[in-house]
């Protein structure tokens, strides 16, 4: 089975990435758009395949296919997907973005498939190249964005190339396995990789490039910003402190549990103040990454499947947040009192926008509510309660400026006309909005293989 799953999954993903190649080059961006969807659905059908296999074995000594790459391997192949039918167009910007991201993804994989230090580095470099270019495709007010974003990314990947290196110094290996090694050059090693990864993570106070760059990127370009790296942030943060660093656990907890309360607080307190839509989802997604904080902080198998459920939520609420946003943004309309009347413009829309909002706050029955439940109670249970509660105080914060958008969408406006959708935006809009609700309502779906990360990663601890 290993060998003809890795045949077809490589085969799959070079197959991606080279008809990308040749349809840039050819400027056949229908075929091109075809082509790569058909290629990443079998990518998907390939994971599904594996999954439903239980396959657990290592190639080359630097990939791992287990329950825990698999999971985060097929949410994020599911989330690039969308993210390239949302900025599916017929101009050129669009097949350079589809070639860019074909390489994100293979990236994506070397990060969530990693068995050594390596291929975590490699992956993260391959994915933040690409979207930095995907940043400067079409528009010139996103030259500053992109170079801020290089400038930081390039701080963040020096800091854990020195952090890898002082790894490989105290241990002898590369690999992602706990050596038990307590040293001091390990100390300093979990502080340079904690920076570095709360960097792609969005972890105050290392999130401060997050407003102005997902402002001034393209909207599907900043979904994938949202949706894509930053849960890679927090995939290469568990596999390093729960496979290397697991015997610092004393160390690394309070310092998580310090920056979730911080970046909770700090996105949502800055979003209050916004007026433009995308900047205050940017400032949204900053608390959300504080959310799922709480999972790595809390450090128990129940809050590790609680931070790996939000995950998936999280990518779905931000994509499709981001497919009204493209609509809106496509007439010329970012602000929040631009937004008013937008039911009687397109009630899809509002609706769509509605329920996600809605999801982001942690109302019952979207999946937003299942993931917040999970990781405040895993809290709880772990006796941090004024974490919880910082957790909860923050979700109750962020009513205020979500309810502010749900009330412009619901407000009459003098001469509102109906708007078409483009088709591609709505089938992202209405995908990321049904799948919020079906696990919502049935999140076991979901949880029940989410349960068999936090065993992996912490196979002797409850």
């Amino acid at each position: 089975m290993s060998f003809a799953f890795v045949y077809m999954f490589a085969a799959a993903a070079s197959l991606l990435v080279l008809s990308n190649l040749a349809f840039v080059i050819l400027r056949n961006i229908k075929a091109q758009f075809a082509l790569s969807q058909i290629f990443m659905l079998l990518l998907i059908a390939s994971l599904f395949w594996a999954i439903g296999a239980g396959a657990n074995f290592t190639v080359l000594n630097l990939l791992s296919f287990n329950v825990f790459s698999l999971y985060f391997a097929l949410i994020l192949t599911i989330g690039v997907l969308l993210t390239n039918v949302l900025g599916y167009t017929k101009d050129i910007h669009f097949s350079n973005f589809s070639l860019l991201s074909s390489f994100a993804l293979v990236g994506i994989y070397l990060v969530a498939m990693a068995h050594s230090i390596v291929s975590i580095f490699i992956g993260i470099e391959l994915l933040s190249m690409p979207t930095i270019f995907a940043i400067l495709l079409s528009r010139k007010v996103a030259i500053e964005a992109a170079v801020k974003l290089f400038i930081l990314a390039s701080i963040s990947i020096a800091l854990f190339a020195f952090g890898m290196v002082l790894v490989y110094g105290a241990t002898g290996s590369s690999v992602l396995s706990n050596s038990n090694v307590l040293s001091s050059l390990m100390l300093i090693a979990l502080g340079l990789i904690v920076a570095a990864l709360g960097f792609d993570a969005a972890l105050f106070p290392f999130n401060l490039w997050v407003p102005d760059v997902y402002q001034g990127a393209t909207s599907y370009v900043t979904a994938l910003l949202g949706g894509i790296n930053k849960k890679i942030g927090f995939i290469a943060l568990l596999e390093m402190l729960f496979f290397v660093f697991f015997s610092y656990r004393p160390y690394f907890v309070p310092i998580l549990y310090a920056l979730a309360v911080l970046t909770m607080f700090y996105g949502n307190l800055a979003a209050l103040a916004q007026r433009n839509v995308k900047r205050l989802l940017a400032y949204s997604s900053i608390a959300q990454a504080g959310y799922i904080a709480i999972g790595l902080a809390v450090a128990t198998i129940y809050s590790l499947q609680a931070a790996s459920f939000q995950i998936f939520a999280h990518m779905l609420m931000f994509i499709g947040a981001m497919s009204v946003i493209v609509f809106m943004e496509g007439r010329n309309r970012h602000e929040i009192s631009d937004y008013i009347g937008l039911y009687k413009e397109n009630s899809l829309a509002a609706a769509c926008f509605a329920i996600t909002l809605l999801s982001l706050v942690g109302t019952p029955l979207t999946m937003g509510f299942i993931g917040k439940f999970m990781l405040f109670s895993s809290a709880v249970y772990a006796k941090m309660l004024p974490l919880a509660l910082a957790g909860i105080i923050n979700s109750i914060i962020s009513v205020y400026y979500y309810i502010k958008v749900i009330g412009a969408m619901y407000t009459d406006r003098v001469g509102a006309k109906h708007a078409k959708i483009s088709t591609n935006v709505m089938v992202v809009m209405v995908a990321c909005t049904a799948l919020l609700i079906v696990f919502g309502i049935f999140p076991n779906i979901v949880i029940d293989y989410a349960s068999s990360i936090g065993n992996y990663l912490l196979p002797t601890t409850s």
